[in-house]
């Protein structure tokens, strides 16, 4: 039950709306009273939250003998809405991209969890910019390994070039190998942490992948300048060189 109500409240649902679209699924189709007897939701509460369900187009509503009976839509109608909003803010993302992009203009964000992460890497791809990673033993697989392997090939397609600089111990040395269209160098592991710096276009980011994951974006030219320069004087004085093959 609690991975059913993650994956509705990540889609957007409320708790209430959750608890009552799931107990529909259960039992086909149902009246406001039954639905708060099997809920344990105010009734009255029950009657709000069904607006609501039928506003997002998953639930349904039906008149039977003088009694209001609500039913489920299928489950894909939620994916119908999501391509919906994506198609919605695709519309919308070239003048949000301009405002953001303003040239000269610093921004600042701090993000939470594995949501941060992703953000991060899709983010690459709509700039379609070539990054360099330093420092950790790519913790990213720790976390989001599907989106990661996801965000790879995509990028590896599009011809988004990666460099990174490793710590030189085993578990890198092996997570390397899934990583393609990449140049890959390892330097000593002399203090463990849980850092690690990403430099593309003009941000600087600092992933904290521990238990709670920590993104703190920053949007400023000048400084992802002086990162990346001093990320390529280290990379080229760094011997050994692993080139993974496109994918």
């Amino acid at each position: 039950m609690a991975g059913k109500m993650d994956a509705l409240t990540g889609f957007g649902l409320t708790q209430n709306e959750a608890k009552i679209y799931l107990a529909l699924l259960q039992y086909g189709k149902a009246t406001a009273a039954s639905l708060a007897g099997k809920t344990g939701i105010h009734r009255r509460v029950v009657y709000d939250t069904m607006i609501q369900l039928e506003k997002k187009g998953i639930v349904g509503r039906a008149e039977i003998d003088g009694v209001t009976t609500y039913a489920p839509s299928p489950p894909s109608s939620m994916l119908s809405a999501l391509d919906e909003k994506r198609d919605a803010m695709e519309k919308a993302l070239p003048d949000l991209s301009r405002a953001f992009e303003q040239e000269g203009k610093t921004v600042a964000s701090v993000m939470y969890g594995a949501q941060g992460i992703k953000t991060v890497l899709e983010d690459i791809l709509t700039l379609r910019a070539d990054y360099s990673v330093y420092y950790g033993q790519l913790q990213i697989f720790d976390h989001i390994p599907e989106f990661f392997q996801i965000f790879n090939q995509k990028r590896a397609k599009m011809g988004i070039k990666a460099r990174y600089l490793l710590l030189d111990v085993p578990k890198a040395r092996k997570r390397s190998k899934l990583v393609p269209f990449a140049d890959i160098k390892f330097i000593g592991p002399s203090a463990l942490s849980a850092g690690v710096w990403w430099v593309y276009a003009d941000r600087v980011v600092l992933f904290v992948l521990e238990n709670e994951q920590l993104v703190i974006l920053i949007k400023n030219a000048a400084l992802a300048k002086t990162f990346q320069q001093s990320f390529d004087n280290l990379f080229s004085s760094t011997t050994g060189i692993r080139k993974a093959k496109r994918a």
